[in-house]
């Protein structure tokens, strides 16, 4: 290989490799679209082998292509985190993150980032997380977003998951029910009518996500996707629902509900701080993942 080698190239090639797409890739590099497919066909002649081929109105990587991302894609994230950490990072210079989160930390962190005197010229936005996990990871990757925190963890060895806050479910109804008061067994469980709600990026209902029994057959009166919506109509019905402890202590007395032990054995709710590792020692970074990690262990 000639030995004056342009690494510029190998920069093209991973943007376009996550991206799929030259004209996405042009886009991200302040590139022009003849500008980046020059340089991959520099790369190929280069290197002899044939890195993306055309796949409907996209492309495609060869395998030669994964084979070179997954090689040389550690060295670049280091040599960028190498050079993110020459230029530290100073919470005075304006700087704002993306963070993705379920509604239960957006509801307990927004607040929290919002009352907080310390964030110099920094600031946090929260999003939902996407509900599907490939782009979520797409998100994460082309740092769309610089970290999330959800349940469950990313798969990809190229992702670090550390543990971020632990909570449990419970049983609201509303107060004033008709047949509960403060206190629900299995079969009258079974017997009232239920509010439901979907656990993001899973197809599974938060009791069936985090029971350790079988669960059977319950009497859905409708099914939401925001535990806000579902307690505000339990509110206003003689239906019970499933949700977090941090969800159920903050709108519990605001919406006049009771918050009931669960008749079944579940396992806590464990929402993780899931990030590329691309940015493991980025100072920027690091700050944002102790900031975030001061102000839950301050809540608490």
């Amino acid at each position: 290989m000639d030995k004056k080698f342009d690494f510029n190239l190998l920069a093209i090639f991973l943007e376009v490799y996550q991206q799929r797409s030259i004209t996405l890739a042009a886009d991200a590099l302040g590139l022009t679209q003849p500008g980046v497919s020059a340089a991959l066909k520099r790369l190929q002649q280069t290197i002899g082998v044939e890195l993306f081929v055309r796949e409907g109105r996209g492309i495609s990587p060869t395998n030669a292509a994964i084979q070179l991302a997954n090689q040389v894609s550690p060295a670049y994230n280091l040599v960028n985190s190498a050079l993110s950490n020459l230029a530290g990072f100073d919470k005075q210079t304006p700087r704002q993150f993306l963070v993705y989160v379920d509604e239960p930390m957006m509801n307990l962190l927004q607040p929290l980032v919002e009352q907080d005197p310390d964030m110099g010229n920094c600031e946090i936005e929260f999003k939902m997380t996407p509900t599907n996990e490939d782009q979520l990871l797409h998100q994460l990757s082309l740092q769309k977003a610089d970290l999330a925190i959800d349940i469950g963890q990313l798969p990809s060895l190229s992702y670090s998951n550390e543990l971020f806050y632990r909570e449990q479910i419970s049983v609201v109804c509303r107060k004033g029910h008709p047949r509960i008061d403060g206190i629900i067994d299995k079969a009258q469980f079974y017997q009232e009518k239920h509010i439901t709600i979907k656990v993001r990026r899973s197809d599974l209902s938060v009791l069936d996500f985090f029971t350790e029994e079988v669960i059977s057959a319950r009497k859905v009166s409708c099914e939401c996707h925001s535990l806000i919506a579902m307690m505000a109509l339990i509110s206003e019905s003689d239906c019970i629902g499933i949700t977090s402890s941090i969800m159920a202590e903050k709108y519990a007395a605001k919406l006049n509900l009771q918050l009931i032990e669960l008749p079944f054995k579940c396992k806590p709710i464990l929402h993780n701080m899931m990030w590329h590792k691309r940015n493991e020692v980025n100072p920027a970074h690091v700050w944002l993942r102790e900031k975030l990690n001061q102000l839950i262990a301050q809540s608490t």
